[in-house]
């Protein structure tokens, strides 16, 4: 028993976990070490422990209950910059979402000098592991010191210490966000374009990133650049994003659980995405996510007996989005039944009686 969502479980999962970081590490296979290392990395970014719903938090969470093969490990099993660049990316995944003012706006670089230039792209080359490049915090610090070397902004080394991680995760969370499309095949070029016509509403144009995939594709259409279903997915979404902002529009899917109404998802489609979304992250989707969003709406549902009115709700929902009347055995047909049962007999019989 289904409803309109079915055909869209897959596709959310995979972009709704790509908010999360999903692709970059599989937390079935880390151990001990590789948890501590992803706490340290992400408590140094954020300057504060990460929260539960972290990568970090998950990750420690997944090594207690042994739920991965090397959860006993006391050595890395993940490469070390695989790991630092995955924490670096859901700090900076967490400050966006609490709205969180940085320091690296508050250093004067009109007043800051060679030492605090020299410091600043010290910090940040080490947290990058490479020179930070033209348009980096530090950059723009030793561009401007050379016009006043011997000043200074009066800036603490702590807080230059700060703004230099600050910046280098900006820098490494946007280097992941970005695809190099000359190396897709055919098949990776056709996700690209069919997620990001769906998060625009319409064809991507000419500039978009999915028609320049296309294109590349069309030289060597069986290869491929080994990029997941969730990268592809994020990348789809950002440059939809851009052309959007481009044209002055509202991308029709920034939000990937707005792809779903969750009024009508039945109970097997949300345990199939919670189980899709679990599977391409690596550990069980955190509050907040289309998979938690999907199951608690399937959970309120189930307490609620089923009236004509709900049953007359769910039919309208559905008629609309299929275009015809929903077919027997899906989801409004069934809460239909079951409302002219409880209108009969006074019963409080719900979806959740049912598995829905």
């Amino acid at each position: 028993m289904s409803s309109i969502n079915s055909g869209n479980i897959s596709q959310v999962a995979h972009q709704d976990a790509s908010r999360y970081g999903g692709g970059q590490v599989n937390l079935k296979d880390i151990s001990e070490a590789d948890a501590r290392k992803l706490m340290s990395e992400e408590h140094k970014a954020l300057g504060y422990r990460p929260p539960p719903g972290s990568l970090a938090s998950q990750a420690q969470a997944v090594v207690a209950k042994h739920e991965s093969e090397h959860a006993e490990e006391h050595n890395l099993t993940v490469e070390e910059e695989k790991l630092r660049q995955a924490a670096l990316a859901d700090a900076e995944r967490i400050k966006q979402q609490r709205g969180e003012a940085g320091v690296a706006a508050n250093i004067d670089l009109n007043a800051i000098g060679e030492a605090e230039a020299r410091k600043l792209m010290s910090d940040e080359h080490k947290a990058l592991g490479f020179r930070p490049p033209p348009g980096s915090l530090a950059s723009e610090a030793q561009a401007a010191a050379a016009k006043h070397p011997d000043a200074s902004a009066g800036v603490d080394r702590t807080i230059l210490a700060k703004a230099a991680l600050e910046d280098a995760t900006h820098i490494a969370a946007g280097s992941q966000k970005g695809l190099d499309v000359r190396n897709v095949g055919e098949a990776e070029a056709r996700k690209l374009m069919s997620e990001e016509h769906r998060a625009l509403g319409y064809r991507p144009p000419p500039d978009s990133l999915a028609a320049k995939a296309q294109a590349e594709a069309a030289k060597h259409p069986d290869a491929s650049a080994g990029v997941d279903a969730a990268t592809l997915a994020q990348a789809a979404l950002q440059d939809a994003a851009r052309i959007a902002a481009e044209r002055g529009q509202v991308p029709s899917a920034t939000d990937p659980a707005e792809q779903l109404n969750l009024n009508t998802i039945s109970a097997p489609e949300a345990h199939a995405l919670q189980s899709e979304e679990h599977k391409t992250l690596g550990y069980r989707p955190p509050a907040g996510s289309a998979a938690a969003q999907a199951q608690s709406a399937v959970d309120k549902r189930a307490q609620e007996p089923v009236t004509k009115e709900l049953a007359a709700s769910l039919e309208s929902q559905e008629h609309k989005a299929r275009g015809h009347l929903p077919e027997s055995g899906t989801i409004a047909p069934t809460a239909q039944s079951l409302a002219d049962k409880n209108a009969q007999d006074g019963g409080n019989r719900t979806l959740g009686d049912v598995g829905l």
